[in-house]
């Protein structure tokens, strides 16, 4: 579990896990140099926890990717089950997410839906999956093994629904920094999804808290619309640009995902091929009938 300023929830999150119907065998704390109390509420859920709970203070402050990059790490256990600060898990989340290992040894990632709730856990009567969109077709194509497809459309798997194997953590190692809006969930799911080995469950296992001081949620981006008069007017590098900006942070991620998977590899040929459908997009020309080749 990773905190940070997370006093006002992290007691019930404690309590969240203590209430497993299969308890962990640790709980590792990573602190990202909380300046309330929550350390003092994790000790004090310490004394008295059926399992050992390890606190890691961080000097100086590392972020969301590098603070779970190393609760991670420090974690002993062979499946580790990543948990947000201010969520809830419900009672069999962790009998349930091990069960899938168990029968399926080839599997290295596995997720669950979520169900968002407020501030004060009221259901917000939605779940996860509705909001980034992993419906029946999405699922189906992930069961046919395309899993990769659907997350270069958008990612679908929220770290605090997720479990790993730890081999499979030391393998990707380090975590990259330098992609927007690309944190280790996403990169966790998309190097199991080349190699197919995530798998979901249609199942809520998460109450997953919505509030404006959380680090990672679900709150959309506010973007400008586009009118339909503008959709003409505007200059052709102010449509470009977002579909430049895809193509450059595809390939730092494309640049990373080499580094551990060959790149004779048929999902990662998938990456290479929508990496080359963004670079073409992104570089048509201002004149339309010069668009027919490039585009051919």
């Amino acid at each position: 579990m990773c905190t940070y300023n997370g006093a006002r929830f992290v007691t019930e999150q404690l309590e969240s896990i203590q209430n497993q119907t299969l308890l962990p065998n640790e709980l590792v704390v990573c602190d990202d140099g909380s300046t309330d109390n929550t350390l003092a509420l994790i000790e004090q859920f310490a004394k008295n926890s059926p399992f050992p709970v390890r606190i890691f203070q961080n000097e100086h402050q590392l972020g969301v990717t590098k603070n779970f990059e190393k609760a991670l790490t420090h974690c002993r256990g062979n499946l580790l089950f990543l948990a947000d600060q201010d969520d809830c898990w419900v009672p069999e989340k962790v009998a349930h997410l091990s069960k899938v290992f168990s029968e399926n040894p080839s599997v290295n990632v596995v997720f669950s839906d979520a169900l968002l709730v407020d501030e004060h856990a009221n259901s917000l009567q939605q779940r996860f999956w509705e909001v980034v969109r992993f419906g029946t077709p999405q699922q189906e194509q992930w069961k046919q093994g395309r899993s990769i497809e659907v997350l270069l459309v958008g990612n679908r798997v929220a770290g605090c629904t997720m479990a790993v194997r730890k081999s499979f953590v030391e393998m990707i190692l380090p975590f990259p920094t330098d992609i927007s809006d690309f944190l280790h969930d996403t990169w966790m799911a998309f190097i199991a999804s080349i190699l197919n080995q995530i798998q979901f469950i249609p199942e809520v296992l998460i109450h997953y808290r919505q509030h404006n001081s959380q680090q990672v949620g679900t709150q959309q981006k506010n973007g400008q619309s586009v009118t339909l008069t503008n959709r003409f007017s505007r200059p052709h590098s102010t449509k470009l640009a977002p579909l430049q900006k895809q193509a450059e942070e595809l390939q730092k991620v494309y640049a990373h995902l080499a580094r551990i998977i060959p790149s004779t590899h048929p999902n990662l040929q998938v990456v290479a091929a929508k990496l080359h459908f963004l670079n073409v997009r992104a570089h048509l020309p201002d004149n339309r009938f010069r668009r027919i080749w490039p585009t051919l």
